[in-house]
């Protein structure tokens, strides 16, 4: 079996350089404005000038960390498959559901915090919709690289079954690296079929 890449071995919270760590420091400034704000007055009730202010960051700089006011209360980036992590998907040849487990863990950023996006949700169930555009998007992202290895329908099938494990996954608690992920979503997914072969 083809090795999975060595990136997905560092933890999601890892900075390499200091400019890494700025810019990671100022998407959390940016996600916990807009989810104090958003908490408080409703995704309607706030401005990206005013999640921007109270995150002492200028409003230009917004979209290139998230590209809505939910996606930064909810703490979601848009899915983008690592070039690394596409290849060694094509590449492997193990079990396709297993394979697209480490796939998911190392191209779909999670919350660091989601006992309060959980809160966030409950607050403002308004809010649940765009989880589930979030989760279609993330989808969509990992089409193209999953129907790479198998047909069309397959590769949807296989998307829907692990990207149904990882919100269960998102639910049960924190995760700190993708290799926690992919174990997390793997146990899962055979939880999911042991229940529909019982």
């Amino acid at each position: 079996m083809t090795s999975t890449p060595t990136s997905t071995t560092t933890t999601a919270t890892e900075p390499c350089t200091l400019r890494e760590r700025k810019k990671q420091q100022t998407r959390q400034a940016l996600h916990d404005a807009a989810l104090t704000l958003v908490s408080a007055h409703g995704l309607d009730g706030v401005t990206v000038e005013q999640i921007c202010a109270d995150a002492d960051v200028s409003a230009r700089t917004f979209f290139n960390y998230f590209t809505s006011k939910a996606h930064a209360a909810l703490g979601l980036d848009t899915v983008d498959v690592p070039e690394a992590a596409a290849a060694w998907f094509a590449a492997a040849d193990g079990s396709l559901v297993d394979d697209l487990c480490r796939l998911v863990a190392s191209s779909v950023p999670l919350s660091q915090d989601r006992r309060r996006m959980k809160e966030l949700l409950v607050l403002r169930p308004e809010m649940t919709p765009m989880v589930m555009q979030w989760m279609a998007e993330s989808r969509q992202s990992l089409l193209a690289t999953v129907g790479a290895r198998t047909d069309e329908q397959t590769a949807r099938t296989a998307l829907a079954l692990v990207m149904s494990a990882l919100t269960e996954v998102a639910h049960r608690g924190t995760v700190h690296t993708t290799d926690e992920l992919a174990a997390r979503l793997r146990a899962v997914v055979g939880e999911i079929g042991a229940l529909a072969s019982a």
